[in-house]
C-alpha cells in the first residue's frame, strides 16, 4: 500500500515519459556566450572561446551573457590582445540561433595566432546509438556539418569566410573556428554564425532565463554566521568519539568494536585551517558536531609547496622531521573534535616535497622539476624509488607514533582515529605511470620502471612493447595495477607492524580514472572516492550521460566499504544546494560509509571577508543544508536499496577496453535505483587478485552497456519507491517517513508527498520538512524546515553571502498544538509565525520574516 502511495504522490514531479524524438534535439547560449547542443538531456556538441598570442600563448577570453529576453546580448574581452567584444544571441527561426559578434581590436596585431570558438564534439555518445558519421568542413572556412542522418544535420555556418576552420590535429572530435587570424587590424569588425539543428529541434531556454532575474535587493545578507549554526545536530553524536571502540571493516561495512553499524558523515579540515588559534579550533568543533558532521579528515597536512605551516618542519633541509607548533595544533583539533563525537581521518602523504637533505641521490633532479621550486614531487616517482619509499615509511612512523600532548594516546592508538589514506590522488594505472615513459625525460626512474616492464612482460609472456605503452588499454595496464598492488601491500606491511589497526585506503579514484584503476586499491580494507560535480546534475540524463554521484559508484568493489574523501559541487555554482541532499540520499541507498564534502574549511576560522571555493563553512548553500543531509544519511531516513547488482568484469572489459561511467550504462542507470557494486576477475597474470563471488540473490550483470531504466520514462526511481529524480524538470524527490524532500527546479507546481505538500514560487530551491525525534513526520513533535535557493557574493566578490528567500507554500501532516518557529543564525529562537491547523495539516507560509531559512515546528513542553 505504502509503495502504491509513493507512486501516485510522485507522479506529479515526475510528470509523465517522454519518448526520444527530433524534439529532444536542443541547444542553448551558455552563461559564457558560447554554445550547447543536448540530445535527450545528453550534451553532444560544447563550446568556448580559445584565443591566443604569439608563440601560441594562451590569452583567454572572458565573456558574460546579459539580458535575458529572446534577444540576448553579451560582453567581453580578450584582454591581453586587447580586444573588447559585444554582440547578441537571437533565434530568428525554430532550431537556429544566431550569433552575432563585434569584435573591436584596440590595436594592430600583428603575428598572433588568432582565435574564436572551439567545439567539442561528443561522436561517440550513447545518445547517438554510435552510428554517427563524422562531421565535415564547409568550403572556404564558412564552418561544419554534422550529418546525422537523411536530412538530419547539425549546421554551423559563417556569414562569410572566418581566418580557419580546421579539425585540431585532425581529431574529428574537436573542431576550431578561428574567426581572428594572424593580423588583425586595429578597428571593429563584425561577424555571424548561425547554427542549426535538425528539424524538429528547439531553442532551450537558458540558466539565466529559467532562473529569471536575480533581484538580491531583497535577499539575505549573511543569513549564516561562520561560528555557530542554525540547528544543534549534535545529539547524533556519541561522546567522546572513540567511546564504541577502534572502528574496523566488517566486509562491505565499518563496524565499531561493539559491533554497531559505523555510518560517517564528515567534511575536511584542511591547509591554513589546521594551524589555527585554539579559540576557534574550540569554537568550530562545537559548531561541526551542530551541523550534523561525525567525522573530519585530515587533509593538505603536508602540502609544503603552498601551505605556509605544515606537520613536516619547512625551516630544515630535509622532509623527515615534525613541526612541534603545528603538531600541538592537530592535537588540539584530535581533541576538540574527540569531545563533541566528531571522528578523524588522517592522510600520511598528500603534498610533502622531498628536499637535498633527503639524500634520495640518484633520480631527485628529475623530481625537482615536479617541485615548484620548493623540493622534490614525489607523486608517481615513489612507485620506482626505494628511498623515497622508505622516507615515506618513516615519517609515517613517527606521524603514527606521535603521542597527542591532549589525549595522552599516539595516534595510531586513539580510537577516535577511525582510518588512514597512505597517498591522495597517487596512482600510476591511470596517471602518473606516464612519468616513467622515454620521452618524459626522467631517465633514472625510466629505466627502473623499464626493467620492471620487461621482468612482467617475460614472466606472463606478454609484448614488452605493449606493456610499456602506459597511455593504452592492454598489457600496461595489468603491469601498472600489479606494480602498484605491490608497493600497496609492502607500505601496508610496515603499518601493521606498527600497530595500525583501523582501515586504510591505498588512493583514490578520481581524476576520471578508469576502473582499471580500482584493483589495486583492494589492497587496503577500505576503498576510496573522489568526485566533483557542476551545476545542473539533477537535469543529467543517466541512459547517456554520467554525473558526479554516478562516478562514487566506480570505486564500490564488491566486498569492501566505500568512503568518498572528497566531494563537492564547488562555489560558486548557482545550484550546489542540490548538493547535500543529493549525496546523502543516494549514498544512504547504497550502503555507502562515509561521504566528506572537500573542504569544511582549508582557510584559517576568523570571520571571512570573501567567499571561497573550497571552504564551504560560511556557506548557507552547502554548510546551511548539512543538517537536514546529515540526519538523513546518519539515521537512514532513505531506507537501503531493496535489490543489490554486481556488474561482472572480465580481464577484457576491465584491462583491455576503456572502462569509464560514460561507457557503462548499467552503472548509470542502476546506481539511484538499487544498490551496485563492482565485481572484479581473477587475472592469470595477477597473483594476488581474486574473483568476486557474490551470494545468491546478488544480480550479476554481464551486459554492461545495459539500460536498466524502463523504455519511454524519463525519470528513475529507487526500488524503495523513496527517491525519484525527473531530469527533463531537473528535480529529485525524497519521500520517506521521516524525511520529505524536494529539490531542483520545482518552482511553479505544487509537489505532493506522502505528509507535506510542497508549492513554491522560487523557480529552483530545496526544501526539506525532517523529523529530529525519529518518528515519522505525521506523528513527530519536533520537525526542522529548511528551504534554501541561491546564494552569491556581495559586490565585489565579498561577504557577507546573500541568500535567495524561498517564496511560496508548505502543507504538513503533523500532530495538533505545534509552534513554528524561525531559528536565527545562531540557533536562538525567534518570534514564532502563524501556521493554520486545518483537517490534520499546517500551513506555512515562506519565507517568514525574519531572514531566516530554518524553522522549526514543535510540540511545547
Amino acid at each position: 500500500m505504502r509503495r502504491a502511495f509513493h507512486r501516485i504522490a510522485l507522479i506529479i514531479l515526475l510528470a509523465l515519459p517522454l519518448s526520444v524524438s527530433a524534439a529532444d534535439w536542443q541547444m542553448q547560449a551558455t552563461g559564457e556566450a558560447a554554445l550547447e547542443i543536448t540530445l535527450s538531456n545528453a550534451p553532444v556538441v560544447t563550446s568556448g572561446y580559445c584565443f591566443w598570442g604569439e608563440n601560441w600563448n594562451f590569452a583567454g577570453a572572458d565573456l558574460k551573457l546579459g539580458t535575458t529576453g529572446t534577444t540576448q546580448t553579451f560582453v567581453g574581452t580578450v584582454a591581453k590582445l586587447g580586444l573588447k567584444i559585444d554582440g547578441t544571441i537571437a533565434s530568428p527561426a525554430p532550431g537556429r540561433l544566431k550569433y552575432t559578434w563585434n569584435i573591436d581590436s584596440q590595436r594592430d596585431l600583428k603575428g598572433i595566432i588568432g582565435g574564436g570558438l572551439e567545439f567539442q564534439l561528443v561522436l561517440d555518445s550513447p545518445a547517438l546509438d554510435g552510428k554517427t558519421p563524422e562531421p565535415v568542413l564547409l568550403p572556404n572556412n564558412t564552418g561544419w556539418r554534422w550529418p546525422l542522418g537523411p536530412g538530419q544535420n547539425v549546421t554551423v555556418e559563417f556569414d562569410r569566410p572566418i581566418a580557419n576552420v580546421y579539425f585540431e590535429r585532425g581529431q574529428k572530435n574537436q573542431i576550431r573556428a578561428m574567426m581572428l587570424g594572424p593580423n588583425v587590424p586595429k578597428g571593429r569588425q563584425t561577424i555571424v554564425m548561425t547554427v542549426t539543428l535538425p528539424a524538429g529541434g528547439q531553442i532551450a531556454r537558458t540558466l539565466a532565463q529559467r532562473y529569471g532575474p536575480a533581484d538580491t535587493s531583497g535577499w539575505y545578507a549573511g543569513a549564516m554566521r561562520h561560528d555557530c549554526s542554525p540547528i544543534d545536530m549534535s545529539f547524533l553524536n556519541h561522546k567522546p568519539a572513540g567511546s564504541r571502540g577502534p572502528v574496523r571493516a566488517e566486509r562491505d561495512r565499518l563496524v565499531f568494536a561493539d559491533g554497531t553499524e559505523a555510518r560517517f558523515w564528515g567534511g575536511n579540515i584542511a591547509a591554513y585551517a589546521i594551524f589555527d588559534d585554539e579559540e576557534h579550533i574550540r569554537t568550530q568543533a562545537r559548531r561541526i558536531a551542530q551541523l550534523g558532521y561525525n567525522l573530519m579528515r585530515i587533509h593538505h597536512q603536508d602540502s609544503m609547496s603552498w601551505v605556509g605551516r605544515t606537520v613536516i618542519d619547512k625551516g630544515r633541509d630535509d622532509s623527515q622531521h615534525l613541526d612541534a607548533q603545528v603538531m600541538d595544533r592537530l592535537d588540539y583539533w584530535i581533541k576538540c573534535l574527540k569531545d563533541e563525537g566528531v571522528y578523524v581521518w588522517l592522510d600520511l602523504h598528500v603534498g610533502r616535497t622531498f628536499k637535498p637533505g633527503d639524500a634520495i641521490g640518484d633520480g631527485y633532479a628529475e623530481m625537482a622539476r615536479r617541485g615548484n621550486n620548493t623540493g622534490a614531487e614525489g607523486k608517481g616517482f615513489c612507485y620506482f624509488n626505494e628511498r623515497i619509499e622508505l622516507l615515506m615509511q618513516q615519517l609515517n612512523e613517527k606521524y603514527l607514533n606521535h603521542v597527542n600532548r591532549y589525549t595522552r594516546l599516539a595516534y595510531k592508538d586513539d580510537p577516535a582515529i577511525m582510518g588512514l589514506l597512505l597517498t591522495n590522488e597517487n596512482d600510476i594505472t591511470c596517471h602518473f605511470g606516464n612519468l616513467m615513459l622515454p620521452d618524459k625525460n626522467n631517465p633514472v626512474h625510466n629505466k627502473r620502471f623499464d626493467a620492471a616492464v620487461r621482468a612482467f612482460a617475460a614472466r606472463h609472456n606478454l609484448p614488452y612493447e605493449q606493456t610499456w605503452h602506459t597511455w593504452e588499454p592492454g598489457p600496461a595496464k595489468l603491469f601498472l595495477a600489479d606494480w602498484e598492488h605491490g608497493w600497496n601491500r609492502r607500505m601496508l606491511g610496515h603499518l601493521r607492524k606498527l600497530g595500525v589497526k583501523v582501515p586504510v585506503s591505498t588512493t583514490q579514484m578520481w581524476g576520471g580514472m578508469n576502473l582499471c584503476g580500482l584493483p589495486p586499491l583492494t589492497a587496503g580494507g577500505i576503498i576510496d572516492t573522489h568526485s566533483y560535480g557542476k551545476a545542473e546534475a539533477l537535469s543529467v540524463n543517466p541512459r547517456y550521460k554520467d554525473n558526479y554521484v554516478t562516478y562514487v559508484a566506480t570505486g564500490a568493489a564488491y566486498g569492501k566499504p566505500l568512503a568518498i574523501t572528497e566531494w563537492n559541487v564547488p562555489y560558486p555554482a548557482v545550484d550546489r544546494f542540490t548538493a547535500p541532499l543529493y549525496v546523502a540520499a543516494v549514498s544512504a541507498l547504497q550502503g555507502w560509509d562515509a561521504p566528506m564534502i572537500y573542504n569544511y574549511s582549508q582557510r584559517t576560522f576568523g570571520k571571512p571577508d570573501r567567499p571561497g571555493t573550497w571552504s564551504t563553512f560560511p556557506d548557507p548553500a552547502l554548510s546551511g543544508m548539512m543538517p537536514a543531509a546529515a540526519i538523513l544519511y546518519r539515521q537512514a531516513h532513505v531506507a537501503p536499496a531493496k535489490e543489490t547488482y554486481c556488474l561482472m568484469f572480465d580481464r577484457q572489459k576491465l584491462y583491455y577496453e576503456p572502462s569509464h561511467p560514460k561507457n557503462l550504462a548499467a552503472l548509470r542507470t542502476l546506481v539511484e535505483q538499487s544498490r551496485v557494486t563492482i565485481g572484479l576477475p581473477d587475472v592469470k597474470e595477477l597473483d594476488w587478485d581474486a574473483a568476486a563471488a557474490p551470494p545468491e540473490g546478488v544480480k550479476l550483470v554481464t551486459e554492461l552497456d545495459k539500460d536498466f531504466i524502463p523504455a519511454g520514462q524519463d525519470y528513475v526511481r529507487s526500488d524503495t519507491g523513496e527517491l525519484s529524480r525527473n531530469w527533463v524538470q531537473g528535480a529529485q524527490a525524497i519521500d520517506t517517513p521521516q524525511t520529505q524532500a524536494v529539490h531542483g527546479w520545482i518552482g511553479g507546481k505544487p509537489i505532493r508527498l506522502k505528509n507535506v505538500t510542497v508549492d513554491v514560487a522560487t523557480p529552483k530551491a530545496a526544501v526539506a520538512v525532517t523529523s529530529l525525534d525519529a518518528k515519522p513526520i505525521a506523528q513527530s513533535g519536533r520537525l526542522l524546515i529548511t528551504a534554501i535557493a541561491r546564494v552569491v557574493a556581495s559586490p565585489g566578490g565579498r561577504m557577507p553571502l546573500l541568500s535567495e528567500p524561498v517564496e511560496g507554500e508548505l502543507s504538513i501532516e503533523a500532530p495538533p498544538g505545534m509552534k513554528l518557529i524561525p531559528l536565527d543564525a545562531d540557533g536562538t529562537q525567534l518570534d514564532p509565525l502563524p501556521a493554520a491547523y486545518t483537517a490534520g495539516r499546517y500551513s506555512v507560509g515562506l519565507p517568514g520574516a525574519h531572514g531566516t531559512h530554518w524553522f522549526l515546528l514543535f510540540s511545547p513542553g
